[in-house]
């Protein structure tokens, strides 16, 4: 075995970023994952810019190692299709809304009645079943409704996003966890199973002490901790600290700056009076820090065990000496394109996952992947003389 899940087969319907993440993950530790998408457009996110060589970055950056093939599911060829595939196939992925592969006959139950083994995992905004089971589901939507966005920022002032996908990667990662426990449990029973994971779920999980603070206090603390990732304007950028594991951070943290033991100040004596004065607090740090440079700041703070770090812009981070020796963003090439994408984030010992194939173009492997299901070659002319195909 060279990887992990070598012959492992996974039928992909997921598109944009939950689904995508977690099937690349599947792929690139061996999986055998073919990508079901519309004939002409493809999956959604291949309408997404940025764009180079005609192609969108955002498709390829998660769906690298992966099979693609255009198939019209309103079609009853394009449905035998499917069938055929599921009956050979250990798991099936989406993140349509609830009740979408139901409609076009691949419920759990039409599926299982051809595979019992088959794995069915469902990535939705907000579950299966329940009062917001056919609401559309989105990340701006699952951090509002999940009581994310209405704590990201300052006290007082309109909530802010979060950048990038916190929910959808999270529900990702979820996903690929719920797909392999399944696997296991099939193993031992021989039967698969539905795998449900939400959106919301995910996000609620994210914030476990605020949920705890929340559901046994009513309440959840607002204010920043300055003793707790606290950011600060440095004399040339952006530094970020906290004291988290040591017994009396503001000590360390008064030696560092250079003022009198900030600890024995009534007004930061314990928590709660820091969380009070909080705003007190983070002026006393920053009108000390302003004075010199992040460089200067780490070193300090790290020899008095305070975490410490400049905050970086992508465009350093991606340059940054540990990530570039974790091998983290990768080059991959097919023929004379070239590409940087991010890489395998699991390292596993003796059988690590690697990415093997660039990301497909629409419908590159329809006739490799109906030949290897039977159909013949004049039959797949015909489908896409039909367009069932493409």
């Amino acid at each position: 075995m060279n990887s992990s899940l070598e012959g492992l087969k996974v039928i992909d319907f997921t598109q944009v970023i939950m689904g995508p993440s977690c099937t690349a993950q599947l792929a690139d530790h061996g999986a055998e994952v073919i990508k079901i998408e519309r004939p002409e457009y493809g999956e959604l996110t291949r309408q997404f810019g940025p764009f180079k060589d005609g192609e969108s970055l955002p498709y390829e950056s998660y769906n690298r190692n992966k099979k693609s093939i255009a198939v019209n599911l309103k079609s009853k060829e394009g449905k035998k299709i499917i069938y055929k595939l599921a009956s050979k196939s250990d798991v099936i992925v989406n993140n349509f809304r609830p009740g979408v592969m139901d409609s076009l006959g691949f419920s759990y139950e039409d599926l299982y009645k051809i595979n019992k083994k088959i794995i069915y995992a469902c990535g939705s905004g907000f579950g299966l079943s329940g009062p917001l089971k056919e609401k559309m589901g989105h990340e701006s939507v699952a951090e509002a409704l999940g009581g994310f966005l209405g704590k990201n920022g300052e006290k007082g002032r309109k909530p802010r996003r979060a950048p990038g996908a916190v929910a959808d990667a999270s529900t990702g990662l979820h996903l690929t966890v719920g797909i392999l426990l399944a696997l296991n449990a099939r193993h031992k029973t021989g039967e698969g199973q539905v795998v449900d994971v939400s959106l919301l779920d995910s996000m609620m999980w994210m914030q476990g002490w605020e949920v705890s603070s929340a559901s046994n206090l009513d309440q959840v603390t607002f204010n920043p901790d300055p003793l707790d990732s606290g950011v600060y304007e440095t004399s040339d950028g952006l530094i970020v600290m906290s004291g988290l594991f040591i017994s009396n951070p503001l000590k360390n943290i008064s030696e560092v700056i250079g003022v009198e033991d900030l600890s024995k100040d009534e007004r930061f004596k314990s928590m709660d009076d820091i969380a009070k004065n909080a705003s007190d607090l983070l002026e006393i740090i920053q009108n000390k820090i302003i004075k010199k440079d992040s460089e200067y700041w780490v070193t300090e703070f790290e020899k008095s065990n305070i975490i410490c770090s400049k905050i970086l812009g992508m465009e350093e981070a991606i340059n940054q000496p540990q990530i570039k020796h974790n091998k983290i963003i990768v080059e991959i090439k097919k023929k004379n394109i070239k590409r940087n994408i991010v890489g395998v984030p699991v390292r596993l010992s003796k059988t690590p996952g690697s990415i093997r194939t660039f990301p497909p173009k629409l419908g590159e492997n329809t006739e490799e992947v109906l030949l290897s299901l039977g159909y013949k070659s004049t039959e797949i002319s015909d489908f896409k003389n039909k367009k069932v195909v493409e």
